[in-house]
């Protein structure tokens, strides 16, 4: 690593879905399907598995959205109940699919920072 990044800058480069070390490659090759190493610096990302960590993230965070939506739905009465379902299942899974792999970013960042050697 060239410069002494912190913490925060390597887990933003992470939710930018980018090397936590360099901070200029890509770390997914698809939607969530990881790359072996870095496109830019060739560090390797082998054994950095976030396995069930971002999706239980995901959920959290989409549950703060929806969940405040649906009570702002329900105390104006303002739409017939299948109209406040369509919202709400378009607000979730529209949600789920953004967060996603912004939090297998933060946490392939987080374990790559957890694993990484001292220099």
């Amino acid at each position: 690593m060239s410069d002494a990044a912190t913490t925060t800058k390597i887990l933003l480069r992470g939710a930018r879905m980018k090397c936590p070390s360099c901070g200029e490659g890509h770390i997914f090759k698809g939607y969530l399907t990881r790359e072996d190493s870095c496109p830019h610096c060739h560090e390797s990302f082998e054994g950095l598995d976030a396995d069930d960590g971002p999706a239980w993230f995901t959920i959290g965070i989409v549950a703060h959205i929806v969940v405040p939506l649906l009570i702002f739905l329900e105390r104006g009465e303002l739409m017939p109940y299948w109209q406040e379902a369509g919202i709400l299942a378009i607000v979730t899974i529209v949600s789920a699919l953004i967060f996603l792999p912004i939090s297998k970013g933060i946490f392939i960042a987080g374990l790559w920072l957890i694993n990484r050697k001292p220099a």
